[in-house]
């Protein structure tokens, strides 16, 4: 093993030679996090897809039905400003782009409704801001809605009694107290949204879910130096010398993996302490969960690497090759844009990427559910590592022959 260890010492040397890129790989992880968490966080929440706006709202009836009716719509948080206005102020706003829509309640708009007459309220969306005018047609059609189903109790209610022969003074008493609970209802309900939690098990914070994207992506390029390595010696013929003399072309590899794989283990020590204690995230799991899901990663990422080394013809095709695939694998694998929101047909072919199982074992690890495990992820991982050893074989073996 004396070769093999002067081979390794050399490897060591000659990496660290560059410690300025060592220190960018090991720090890259904490600042892109940070980056992403502050840049990208808000987009995880629910509410965030869209920034809250105004609205007009024309009110010719003013009575404290309608006032009732107003608060309604002021609960909801969507809406910044509820802006009460005549008909040419709203109009003059909507045209100005100020307001994302106008509500207008017409005169004797709460006795219709009792009645069943339904006079219409008239909404108009700005066409400059199709999104904030879809939203403030739905939230009104929603409240027509309830109104409606409002308006059929009450006339299953007046149907009923009269089919039970109620007259007189004690229909019209219930027929106004079915008005004035059903209406009411309708007209001041305030729960326009529901706000469903999932169970403590499953919660990530978004600190914890941009570390579960992007982990597996610098693990990956910290595995590029030791690509280069490997590429700059065969090119450079070092490869065939060493073979020539009483050294295994599999010590060379190996050296070089070790190498990548200190650098891995440094930078993932240092992803734990960090995260731990900057952006608190939770690495209270098992034990063996992690160590099983990083053994993984370690393996299916050291195999990567061999197999963009057994791709490339010269250091310039390895930085090609490998960080385009990189880049790929993580926007296929959803590191940079959530799976959820992408086609079928990429959510199918991110199952063949190291990403995907990397990103899912580690928010399995980071919701601290003891009823998950990640010892499937960390088999799949595996699988894909050693079917890529088994193509750089083959690989490396068609080029000796053409050799």
């Amino acid at each position: 093993m004396t070769s093999f260890t002067a081979l390794l010492k050399n490897d060591i040397r000659l990496f660290l030679k560059d410690w300025k890129a060592c220190v960018l790989l090991l720090a890259a992880p904490v600042v892109f996090i940070s980056f992403f968490m502050y840049a990208l966080s808000p987009y995880l929440d629910k509410s965030s897809f869209i920034e809250p706006f105004p609205i007009a709202l024309v009110d010719k009836e003013n009575t404290t039905q309608t006032r009732i009716l107003i608060n309604q719509f002021e609960e909801i948080s969507i809406f910044s400003e509820i802006r009460r206005m005549d008909e040419q102020e709203a109009l003059q706003s909507l045209k100005e782009g100020e307001i994302g829509g106008i509500v207008i309640i017409p005169e004797d708009f709460t006795n219709s409704i009792a009645y069943g007459e339904n006079n219409p309220a008239t909404v108009i969306g700005n066409s400059s801001k199709p999104l904030q005018a879809f939203i403030v047609k739905n939230i009104s059609q929603s409240a027509a809605s309830l109104v409606t189903a409002a308006q059929g109790a009450i006339n299953t209610i007046w149907y009923y009694d009269t089919q039970a022969g109620i007259t007189g003074d004690e229909l019209d008493t219930r027929f106004n107290s079915a008005v004035m609970e059903y209406m009411l209802q309708a007209l001041a309900r305030t729960a326009v949204f529901s706000d469903t939690e999932a169970g403590v098990q499953s919660a990530l914070t978004p600190a914890e879910y941009f570390t579960a994207a992007l982990i597996a992506v610098f693990m990956m390029f910290a595995g590029m130096p030791g690509v280069k390595m490997m590429v700059t010696e065969r090119s450079e013929g070092i490869t065939q010398r060493l073979a020539a003399a009483p050294v295994g072309l599999w010590k060379v590899v190996l050296s070089k993996l070790i190498v990548s794989v200190m650098l891995i283990m440094i930078q993932f020590g240092i992803i734990i302490l960090l995260t731990s204690k900057i952006f608190n995230n939770y690495w209270g799991a098992s034990i063996k969960d992690v160590l099983l899901l990083f053994g993984g990663i370690v393996l299916a990422v050291s195999a990567w690497s061999v197999f963009i080394a057994s791709l490339s013809r010269s250091p310039a095709a390895a930085d090609i090759i490998g960080n385009l695939g990189i880049l790929l694998m993580a926007v296929i694998g959803g590191s940079i844009y959530p799976l959820s929101s992408m086609p079928a047909l990429v959510r199918n072919v991110s199952m063949l990427t190291i990403n995907r199982w990397a990103m899912d074992g580690f928010m399995i690890l980071f919701s601290g559910s003891s009823l998950a495990h990640t010892g499937t992820h960390a088999l799949v991982l595996a699988v894909m590592g050693f079917v890529m050893f088994g193509l750089s074989a083959v690989v490396m073996r068609s080029a000796r022959r053409r050799q």
